[in-house]
């Protein structure tokens, strides 16, 4: 039986706080505390969480071992989803650029600062073209693609340019399918 990510996100807020109380869940996870109050119920009832009446008006909760371990299981699979993700956008951005190289391109200019920019640079590292160069800039207004083999990625979202011979990364990896 897997966990949804609004349990999870209370799990996360009940072992990484101190005897946290529902208002304190509730305000840090960004989910009401009516439906905190639910959730919590539901986990005690899971056994992922045990509640101990510390005073009338104070209750402590526990990560339960079963607890823990759902959380260790769903953080493992998120990393592994996430690290998968990375992976595919690397490899669709190297086929961006060894298309654009195999049409006569052999500098390419990443304009931006996302981690998208970052994904795009580390691209580059494995390809082993004669002649690529890669450049990296943090603004769009930047260098400018003076000479016919050369592209300019642009990695961030809000950035648009109209210099010649220029690719939206964020467009390009949507219309894959690889990013909304």
């Amino acid at each position: 039986m897997q966990i949804s990510e609004k349990e999870f996100t209370i799990l996360n807020e009940i072992s990484n706080n101190h005897q946290p109380n529902q208002r304190l869940i509730a305000e840090r996870s960004g989910i009401s505390l009516g439906l905190t109050n639910l959730i919590i119920k539901c986990l005690v009832k899971k056994g992922y969480i045990k509640a101990r009446q510390l005073t009338a008006r104070k209750v402590q909760y526990l990560l339960t071992p079963k607890g823990f371990s759902e959380k260790l299981k769903k953080s493992y699979n998120y990393t592994l989803k996430t690290i998968n993700s990375v992976k595919s956008i690397k490899e669709k951005i190297q086929e961006l650029i060894i298309s654009e190289y195999n049409k006569g391109k052999k500098e390419f200019i990443i304009q931006g600062k996302s981690e998208l920019a970052d994904i795009t640079e580390i691209a580059f590292k494995s390809i082993d073209k004669p002649g690529i160069k890669c450049i990296r800039q943090n603004t769009v207004n930047g260098r400018n693609n003076k000479h016919n083999d050369s592209v300019t990625l642009i990695a961030d979202r809000k950035s648009k340019s109209n210099i010649k011979n220029t690719i939206s990364v964020i467009s390009y990896l949507s219309e894959s399918g690889l990013f909304f």
